[in-house]
């Protein structure tokens, strides 16, 4: 959890620094905006969440996805139709989600450890360390 909260406020902080006028500019990964790559990560941290409920409730994970190159496309045109705001609050609140269906467990199983730390801090730095890059020099990373 120490290490989802260090990587969260890194991920906020570099953000916060996107000025307005190129939260939408594509570039930080080939195709993809800021607010793209905050929907994506807003995206996985919801399903994060909702793996993490259901192998608490003592159903199956689900298995992994076959076409994780699909999902995001869909997560990329879903982000197309949203405004920089609304991004931001849906990150904040499926990371929000994320981090109270993995603190439920006393005993976290080696499936929810994995599936929270992918989808949540792993990816916060993956995308911060992009996005941070992309306002240094302005080219993708």
């Amino acid at each position: 959890m120490e290490r989802e909260d260090e990587a969260w406020s890194a991920l906020v902080a570099v953000v916060a620094a996107v000025p307005a006028d190129r939260r939408e500019t594509e570039g930080v990964v080939p195709g993809w905006s800021t607010r793209d790559l905050v929907w994506h990560c807003a995206a996985w941290a919801g399903y994060a969440d909702d793996v993490l409920e259901r192998i608490r409730r003592g159903e199956p994970a689900p298995e992994p996805l076959v076409d994780e190159d699909a999902r995001n496309a869909e997560i990329l045109a879903a982000s197309r139709g949203t405004i920089w705001d609304d991004a931001v609050l849906r990150l904040a609140q499926n990371r929000r989600r994320a981090r109270q269906a993995f603190a439920a467990f006393d005993d976290p199983p080696v499936a929810a450890i994995e599936r929270f730390r992918c989808d949540t801090f792993e990816h916060y730095e993956e995308h911060a360390a992009q996005i941070r890059a992309f306002m240094d020099d302005g080219a993708p990373s």
